[in-house]
């Protein structure tokens, strides 16, 4: 019912296409809907097992996809916390916003935060207790290394990071790399569109471009948190 205007809204700010996206995106937005109960003078957007007050279905429909992209792209999640102390600190922070809906643009940003942390996260767990950076003649171990480490020793070295060699393999220094590095944990095609077109939300709320109402639920929270805890998985499946 929506999917032209849904389709036609992501295509406006989406910077992370792959090739097969639009047909999956398409396959996402034929199922897309969400009931809207009236109580009282108030009406309700029905998501999952979650509601939350909004003006009609009408004006609604792109705030609540765009603030819940994980449950209707990937589909339902649960709260894991068996996760990295920063991912988890996130999610917190995540559900406690959505106590105020004056702020639901923040808990939008701090829910799909929680997949951007989950990245870098990853990142981190996969260089292990220590790493060797590589750069032309330059060879350095260092130990304990993480993603923001790595990334702030590249900066202040000034080295060409499209030469310089993390583990063997070249640094994602940009997000749009280590998203692409991601992608090998990830699997699931709706689950990589999930993820991708969270980021890039995230992104334009961090910047204050996005300029729809969004009305963000738990249901995100927890399919956020159930995707890094699937792609911590597949980590540990692969060492």
């Amino acid at each position: 019912m929506y999917k032209k205007k849904l389709m036609a809204t992501v295509k406006d700010f989406f910077q992370y296409w792959k090739k097969s996206d639009e047909d999956l995106l398409e396959e996402v937005l034929e199922d897309f809907d969400f009931k809207v109960e009236k109580e009282g003078d108030k009406r309700f957007a029905v998501i999952g097992d979650s509601k939350v007050e909004v003006k009609n279905k009408k004006s609604s429909v792109v705030g609540v996809f765009l603030a819940n992209i994980p449950y209707f792209v990937y589909g339902e999640g649960e709260l894991i916390w068996d996760l990295p102390e920063k991912v988890v600190e996130i999610q917190k922070a995540s559900i406690k916003l959505l106590d105020f809906p004056c702020l639901r643009h923040v808990t939008t940003l701090e829910t799909y935060l929680i997949l951007e942390m989950g990245l870098r996260s990853l990142y981190t767990s996969w260089l292990g207790e220590s790493t060797t950076i590589k750069y032309k003649e330059h060879k350095v171990k260092v130990k304990h290394p993480t993603y923001r480490r790595i990334k702030l020793y590249l900066r202040k070295k000034n080295w060409s990071v499209y030469k310089v060699k993390v583990n063997g393999e070249t640094f994602p220094f940009s997000q749009g790399s280590l998203i692409s590095w991601a992608s090998k944990f990830i699997r699931d095609e709706k689950a990589d569109l999930a993820i991708r077109l969270a980021i890039n939300i995230r992104n334009l709320l961090a910047h204050g471009e996005l300029e729809w109402e969004l009305y963000p639920t738990i249901e995100s929270v927890k399919s956020s948190s159930f995707l890094v805890a699937m792609m911590f998985s597949n980590l540990k499946l692969r060492k």
